[in-house]
């Protein structure tokens, strides 16, 4: 009776642990380690309704990895990404730990900056992008042998985003901007 109530907690344990492995592969990127694009959907719904309860102010930025694909070409996939984890790792370390960073794919990445204005949003962008250019071994090459830099859409959360793909279309069309204006650049909403 004691090793058959003994092989269950076992059990129950392992069952827990495998429970937990699936949660995270289901909300998290398994290159980057950032939460994946579920992940921010859910947390865009959330931190939208949050802010317009609260009357509180939230930005939106998406960005995109400048000339991956080149990366790609010339150093190998494999670099690249190696790339986008440094990548998220540098966003990790650099924003606030109630901001959210998230890979939405390839080469795709968004932040939700709560309690923040529209300024303040493109400070956090030009700092990302000041780190950007510090770092210098990307990929695992020697100093400048590969540099990487974003383009990205910085937008605050206004009255007319009634839906969180509102919002999230509005950080799009200013990324299309920044990348139409000659990339490695922050363009707002």
């Amino acid at each position: 009776m004691e090793a058959t109530l003994l092989e269950k907690g076992q059990l129950e344990l392992k069952l827990r642990e495998q429970a937990e492995a699936f949660e995270r592969l289901a909300n998290e990127d398994d290159l980057s380690g950032l939460p994946n694009r579920r992940a921010f959907d859910e947390m865009l719904a959330r931190d939208m309704a949050v802010a317009r309860r609260a009357g509180r102010a939230l930005s939106l930025v998406v960005l995109s990895i400048d000339h991956l694909k080149q990366i790609n070409a010339e150093w190998s996939r494999a670099v690249g990404d190696l790339v986008l984890c440094e990548v998220g790792e540098l966003m990790r370390r650099s924003l606030r730990a109630s901001d959210m960073p998230a890979r939405l794919g390839n080469k795709e990445f968004a932040v939700l900056l709560t309690d923040t204005a529209l300024p303040e949003a493109e400070i956090a962008c030009q700092r990302l992008q000041r780190l950007f250019a510090q770092y210098v071994e990307w990929g695992g090459h020697e100093a400048g042998d590969i540099k990487v830099s974003f383009s990205a859409g910085v937008v605050q959360l206004h009255e007319d985003d009634q839906a969180p793909v509102l919002f999230y279309q509005r950080a799009k069309n200013a990324l299309a901007t920044a990348k139409r204006e000659g990339r490695a650049r922050t363009c707002t909403d």
